[in-house]
């Protein structure tokens, strides 16, 4: 009897060993099931960024290739233009005087200085005592 007692109370013993071990898997299972959660949120987050950036670097890639393309066109509208100043040059005797005449000093002051926000702002950094001359009358220079 006093070994069926003890083999009763070590099944009891064992049993609750048993549940407490269950019990701590289970808060275990609970936990690793969190953080896989949040590992699967934080991996479709970093797939939806790298989708995003995908996107941005295709069409940065588009803008790119516009703007080179852009630039060039107006390399070449640049050199035709220089190409027809040129050529005018060489054909005109008074557009060539007038290309190689000096500006007045007011205006090449204009050159050298930070731009202008409006008109006004210009006009009032030239001297009173120097005005520009009028656009319509021939310049002597």
């Amino acid at each position: 009897m006093k070994t069926l007692i003890v083999l009763l109370a070590l099944a009891v013993l064992g049993l609750l060993w048993l549940r407490h071990e269950n019990q701590t898997l289970a808060r275990s299972f609970e936990k690793a099931n969190h953080v896989a959660a949040a590992r699967k949120r934080t991996i479709t987050m970093l797939e939806n960024q790298r989708a995003v950036a995908q996107k941005l670097a295709g069409e940065n890639e588009r803008a790119q290739v516009s703007l080179r393309e852009k630039l060039n066109a107006a390399g070449e509208r640049a050199t035709r233009r220089e190409q027809a100043i040129t050529r005018l040059l060489n054909e005109n005797e008074s557009l060539r005087r007038w290309y190689g005449a000096k500006l007045p000093d007011a205006v090449r002051r204009l050159h050298h200085r930070d731009a202008c926000a409006s008109a006004g702002d210009c006009i009032g950094r030239l001297p009173e005592s120097e005005s520009l001359p009028d656009a319509r009358q021939r310049s002597e220079n």
